[in-house]
């Protein structure tokens, strides 16, 4: 088995996902200008999920069988640091689609959609 200190030190992985209002505005404001202010963000995060995936799947055996709690926790770190990034950008892409009057409506349908998502 494993030690509790280790679920402690793995539940660090989800912080990224707290605090990405940290880095929120850096991702609104920073784009490439031919690419888009949202697609600047979108497709290298996803590209780079998908790379992080890939190697998880590649190692994650081995991480387990080893229990390297410390190195899991650094690459599920960087996942959701990656995917807490694309969740602002997608956020702020939804909000730019829509009309003044239905901006309000925006975080029900999120809180609803994460609510169904799990």
């Amino acid at each position: 088995g494993i030690e509790y200190s280790d679920l402690g030190t793995f539940s660090l992985a989800s912080w990224p996902f707290s605090v990405k209002l940290l880095w929120a505005p850096l991702v609104d404001s920073v784009f490439i200008e031919s690419v888009g202010r949202r697609k600047t963000w979108i497709i290298p995060m996803q590209l780079l999920i998908g790379v992080t995936l890939v190697y998880l799947w590649w190692s994650v055996d081995a991480m387990l069988e080893s229990k390297n709690v410390v190195l899991l926790t650094l690459l599920f770190g960087l996942l959701y640091f990656l995917c807490a990034t694309q969740d602002v950008a997608v956020d702020g892409w939804g909000l730019t689609l829509l009309r003044k009057e239905n901006v309000g409506y925006a975080a029900t349908a999120n809180a609803v959609g994460q609510s169904a998502g799990f």
